[in-house]
């Protein structure tokens, strides 16, 4: 029988690895200062053996190491508390206490798992890969002695590996569950769970808007067991950290809330300045999110317990749990999840961009994110504003020379026609393909036939599929109306293998903070006539020409330098979030498709390759109509969103002058589903859940 030596085997992590060993049939030994009050004296197997003693005791440290065949080394002295008051003990146990056991795992030749944190990346942010940059506080702080004594043990390891050290890091963040630490000390959720259990306000340090990661204990011990089975191996990953967590950040105002809805308790909340709760030196990290990539690749494992299940698991425990049976979840499945995944490349941008003091007026980072829109587009011209409104304003004004009527669908956001009438057109809309939901081509051939006066037609991209442009072509061209494609919904979509189809003048792209490519705010311009982009140009910088007595009236839509610097970042996610959404895609429209008298998803055109922006389904139900199919969702923890709603034609100034009966029907009967560029696999059963839940129940 194999046996493990678990430093910290008592404590809150060290305990479940124990446990968990024993159940894959090894004799594990437990080295603590404390008593094994984690363990059950009923129920602990025989082959978990406990040892009181110091990580600091050399020589006992030696004799337990060499008779061991895997080493998980988790003793340590944690938390803010702790690390504020208590800075000493700190240090002596993570240093010395480190060095003796790894000295200790080469000496003998021992693999070794080494627990280290989350704090380890200072200052640093989200989303925290296992090589980012570390930046730390004041050393003259001692609220970073715990991360650097974390940190300085990591180097041990490295610099050991020179003399035969084996070992893998794991960097935990945030683990939490019912036996973490006793309600009102310790950490976060322990010390809200001693709130509850006083009846007391929920303390939210310095407004509570810090954004963490938790992990429940279980996902955290079956990837770390897994990490140290793989030692013994060659599992690929030895000598170099992991991360081990969940990718799923929160607020601590929102953590509060989650936990006061469950317990039934009406407390509140109450601020609190971080350096009166936790006392002088204390420096709050805003974001620390991890990338789990790294976990998922080398252990073939994600963590699969959602925030709410793990917080339900950990107050009914406590006795604290006090939920109604039929409550609807408080962790909604939203509609649109907006996913920007920091990196160092995207802060060192940032930072740059600062200390250049070129934040806007056509800077290099908008002339990069130009070049690169190029590329991607396969355009000849591309130019960046400060967002998809400005894009379609300034692509009407350059395009479109005489004043008249402009033809446009109802079915699509307000934008559309705000540009149309600050061109000063006449807006006339058309209805829509009740497949596609996008302009209808023979809708418009009447148009046109009825009507001389029309000088552009501005069809729109929906959710990532594009009207019949070569049907609208033809008409524009026997109509002499100029073509602009309203394309917001469109970056990263494929017309017959083109991502920029030839058929428009001009076509302009929305970089809005919902959309697949965020700047925050912004747009693009794309088109193949030099002469336009050329007036463009001009015109988004307030109508200056080179000679500026020639300068005419223009708007100020230039794009700022931080705005390109996310745009260009998102930009260079796309390919790969584009393959992750089509796959998510084709998993809910299969699912979809076992309710076919409930659901009807968008029809997906021969030669469309659509991003899937937006997940729109048109939905039937015998009784509760739309709003019903909407409750019925968010009953399963699901949002479903109403989209472009309102049509435009029922707006005060149009209401009453067109008849679009298939614009009614789609905008009466859509939804869109969620549909983000990263979902893991937890959320994407809970999608297709909600959609068999509300498919049985809404065709009976």
């Amino acid at each position: 029988m194999s046996t493990a030596l678990i430093t910290g085997g008592c404590g809150f992590i060290g305990s479940e690895i124990a446990k968990a060993l024993a159940r894959r049939g090894w004799a594990v030994v437990t080295l603590d200062v404390a008593g094994p009050t984690r363990f059950d004296p009923d129920t602990t197997p025989e082959t978990i053996r406990h040892v009181q003693g110091d990580v600091r005791d050399a020589a006992l440290i030696d004799g337990l190491v060499s008779r061991a065949d895997l080493v998980f080394h988790m003793a340590a002295v944690v938390g803010v508390d702790e690390y504020i008051q208590r800075t000493l003990e700190v240090l002596d146990v993570n240093l010395g206490g480190t060095r003796n056991v790894l000295g200790a795992c080469q000496r003998h030749g021992k693999p070794v798992v080494l627990a280290s944190t989350s704090e380890v990346y200072g200052l640093s942010g989200a989303l925290l890969r296992e090589e980012a940059h570390k930046v730390y506080g004041s050393l003259t702080n001692v609220r970073w002695a715990y991360a650097l004594s974390k940190a300085t043990g990591e180097e041990y390891a490295q610099a050991m590996t020179g003399l035969g050290l084996r070992f893998v890091t794991v960097r935990y963040f945030n683990v939490y569950g019912p036996t973490m630490d006793a309600p009102g000390r310790g950490r976060v959720i322990a010390k809200f769970l001693g709130c509850l259990q006083n009846g007391e306000p929920l303390p939210l340090v310095d407004g509570g808007e810090a954004i963490r990661a938790f992990c429940y204990v279980d996902d955290a011990i079956e990837a770390t067991v897994r990490l140290g089975l793989g030692l013994l191996i060659d599992g690929g990953f030895a000598n170099g950290p992991v991360n081990i967590g969940c990718d799923e950040p929160v607020t601590m105002r929102d953590l509060a809330l989650r936990m006061i809805r469950l317990s039934g308790q009406d407390v509140g909340v109450r601020e609190v300045a971080g350096t009166d709760f936790f006392g002088p030196g204390f420096e709050e990290i805003p974001v620390r999110v991890p990338d789990v990539s790294r976990m998922r690749d080398v252990t073939g494992f994600e963590a699969g317990i959602r925030l709410d299940d793990g917080l339900r698991r950990t107050m009914a425990h406590w006795g604290l749990l006090n939920e109604p049976k039929t409550a609807i979840p408080s962790d909604i499945v939203p509609a649109v999840k907006i996913q920007v995944r920091p990196d160092d490349a995207l802060r060192d941008r940032l930072t740059t961009i600062l200390w250049s003091g070129r934040l806007s007026n056509d800077g290099p980072t908008v002339r990069q994110l130009e070049a690169e829109a190029r590329e991607f587009l396969g355009a000849s011209e591309v130019l960046a504003t400060a967002s998809g409104t400005t894009a379609l304003e300034l692509a009407l004004l350059a395009a479109v020379t005489l004043t008249g009527a402009a033809v446009l669908p109802a079915y699509t956001f307000q934008a559309t026609v705000n540009a149309v009438v600050r061109r000063g057109l006449e807006p006339v809309f058309c209805d829509i393909d009740p497949a596609t939901f996008t302009l209808d081509p023979v809708a418009l051939a009447r148009i046109l036939a009825e009507r001389k006066d029309i000088r552009v037609v501005v069809p729109v991209t929906v959710f990532g599929v594009a009207p019949d442009l070569a049907a609208i072509r033809t008409l524009c061209d026997a109509s002499h109306a100029v073509l602009i494609l309203d394309n917001a919904h469109g970056v990263g979509s494929e017309v017959n293998g083109l991502r920029l189809p030839p058929e428009p003048l001009v076509q302009t792209f929305s970089l809005h903070a919902t959309k697949i490519v965020p700047a925050g705010e912004g747009g693009l311009i794309a088109t193949n006539d030099a002469g336009i982009a050329a007036e463009i140009r001009r015109l988004r910088c307030h109508g200056v020409a080179a000679n500026p007595l020639e300068s005419s009236t223009g708007t100020n839509a230039k794009m700022a330098e931080m705005a390109a610097a996310l745009a260009l970042h998102s930009l260079r996610e796309l390919p790969a979030q584009l393959q992750r959404r089509r796959a998510y895609a084709q998993r809910l429209r299969a699912a979809l498709a076992l309710y076919p008298q409930t659901f009807t998803p968008q029809h997906l055109p021969p030669g469309i390759h659509t991003n899937f922006q937006d997940f729109g389904v048109l939905c039937q139900s015998r009784t509760g109509g739309i709003t019903g199919i909407i409750a019925a969702f968010r009953t399963q923890g699901v949002e479903a969103r109403r989209y472009f709603w309102p049509p435009l034609h029922h707006l005060p100034a149009w209401r009453g002058k067109f008849e679009l009966p298939v614009t009614d029907a789609v905008a009466g009967a859509l939804v869109c589903l969620p549909l983000h560029g990263r979902m893991d696999e937890a959320t994407l059963r809970r999608v297709e859940a909600a959609i068999r839940a509300v498919g049985k129940s809404a065709a009976n």
